[in-house]
């Protein structure tokens, strides 16, 4: 196994490598303590996905041009337990960066305050783009880690809608959802109290990892109990 140091930075086209998956989703596993491969492999998914979109969603919600999701002009940055750290477009990092492993520590404003408000036809175009990307990366991480690929799918749309209320602007996510499509569901949210949640239609499988507990918004949990956490969450701001 090829161990990941600090800030690493990798082309884009390595997640959809199985061999280096296989060696990721591995050392997420030994970070949660789970021999587990479809819990691993399900847990780096949903950090990987929520950091794929994240630039996207950020892009959307504050009305600038979404950068370009090729994945061949991609660069990942990668954590020591195998985590995607963040995804970003190789030409805002420069040749540098991406040669040495080291990231330029841009800021969000940084980075969208040289873009155009978005377009009809740059919103189409990004939309394509993310879903290829998506499309390619999926069926390799099923196959790597034994989780279905509906699921990979459901756990892109869920971050998508986290990422959105994190933005402030929910609605963004579900117009880039329903944009993507393809086998992408569009996240779905509720209002509880002053807070909204993403009513998840994904589980990351935290509970099977020893001493780990289902999350609050999991919906694996009877919706009355759910309603309930999600509703003393809210509460408590």
């Amino acid at each position: 196994m090829v161990a990941v140091s600090a800030g690493t930075v990798v082309p884009g086209v390595v997640l959809t490598r199985p061999e280096w998956l296989a060696e990721r989703i591995s050392d997420m596993g030994i970070s949660w303590g789970t021999g587990d491969t479809r819990v691993s492999g399900t847990l780096w998914w949903c950090m990987a996905a929520s950091s794929l979109i994240d630039p996207v969603v950020a892009a959307y919600a504050s009305g600038l041009t979404a950068p370009d999701m090729v994945l061949e002009h991609l660069l990942c940055e990668v954590r020591p337990d195998g985590g995607i750290e963040r995804v970003f477009p190789a030409a805002t990092s420069g040749d540098s960066a991406a040669g040495s492993g080291s990231v330029d520590d841009h800021s969000r404003e940084d980075r969208g305050s040289c873009c155009a408000e978005i377009d009809p036809v740059g919103a189409e175009s990004v939309a394509r783009n993310l879903r290829e990307t998506l499309a390619r990366i999926i069926p390799a991480v099923a196959e790597v880690s034994g989780a279905g690929v509906a699921a990979l799918w459901a756990i892109v749309a869920d971050a998508i809608g986290n990422r959105a209320i994190d933005a402030g602007d929910a609605e963004a996510g579900a117009r880039l959802a329903a944009q993507v499509a393809g086998r992408l569901p569009v996240p779905r949210f509720i209002d509880i109290g002053e807070r909204t949640f993403v009513r998840r239609i994904s589980c990351c499988l935290v509970f099977e990892v020893p001493n780990c507990q289902m999350c609050t918004s999991c919906p694996k949990r009877p919706a009355a109990e759910r309603q309930e956490l999600l509703s003393a969450l809210a509460a408590r701001g």
